[in-house]
C-alpha cells in the first residue's frame, strides 16, 4: 500500500487486508480464469507469495509423519501456518539463485498411544520387581477402545520445518563458504 501510495497510484486509499490480496486492480487487468503469479509489488531480488495453511498431517524435523489437532468447528481450534513460496528460479539485480529459507514452527499434535496390556502372570510379576514396575496393579487410564484395545491420546508440541522466506544465493556460495570432507589418503 505504502508502495502504490509512493508511486501516485489513486487507489492507494483502500487498505489491503489481507497478505495474499494484491489490492486494487486496474481495470481490465484481472482475468477470472485463476490466480496470476506476476509479481507486482516492491523491487526485489525474489519475490515470494504468501500461502496459509492449516495442514492435519505433517513431517516434523524427525522426519516422522505426525497428525496436527485441528478442531475447526465453530472456530474451536485451528492452527494456521504461513508458507512462503519463491516465484522464479533466477534473482533480480543479482547473479544467483532463489531459494527457499525454512523456519521453526511448533504445532500441537496428537498421538495414539497404548499401554501394555495388564497380565497376572508369574514371569511379568517376576520381571516386574527387577524393573520396578508391577508394585501396584492400579486399573490404566483409558481414553477410547478399538480393535487393538485401550488406548491413550497424548498431545504435545512438535516442531516442523516450513518454508519462511525467499533468498538470493550467491552462485559460489556455496563452494566457498560450506566445508566439504576431502579425501585425503596418507
Amino acid at each position: 500500500m505504502l508502495y502504490r501510495a509512493i508511486n501516485g497510484d489513486s487507489d492507494s486509499s483502500t487498505g489491503v487486508e489481507r497478505r495474499e490480496d494484491p489490492g486494487p486492480q486496474p481495470h481490465g487487468a484481472g482475468a477470472p480464469h485463476g490466480p496470476h503469479h506476476r509479481y507486482e509489488g516492491p523491487p526485489t531480488p525474489c519475490p515470494a507469495r504468501v500461502e496459509y495453511a492449516t495442514p492435519v498431517f505433517a513431517r516434523n524435523y524427525q522426519g516422522v509423519w505426525r497428525y496436527v489437532v485441528q478442531i475447526p468447528y465453530e472456530g474451536y481450534f485451528t492452527q494456521t501456518v504461513e508458507v512462503t513460496r519463491c516465484l522464479q528460479s533466477r534473482c533480480h539485480y543479482l547473479d544467483g539463485g532463489c531459494l527457499s529459507s525454512p523456519r521453526w514452527v511448533s504445532l500441537l499434535v496428537a498421538e495414539l498411544h497404548y499401554p501394555p496390556a495388564q497380565t497376572n502372570s508369574q514371569e511379568f510379576e517376576q520381571f516386574g520387581q527387577y524393573a520396578g514396575a508391577g508394585a501396584d496393579n492400579k486399573a490404566t487410564h483409558c481414553d477410547g477402545h478399538d480393535d487393538m484395545g485401550c488406548y491413550q491420546v497424548r498431545l504435545y508440541y512438535d516442531w516442523f520445518l516450513v518454508p519462511g522466506s525467499c533468498k538470493c544465493w550467491r552462485p559460489d556460495y556455496f563452494a566457498r563458504y560450506v566445508r566439504r570432507r576431502q579425501n585425503t589418503e596418507l
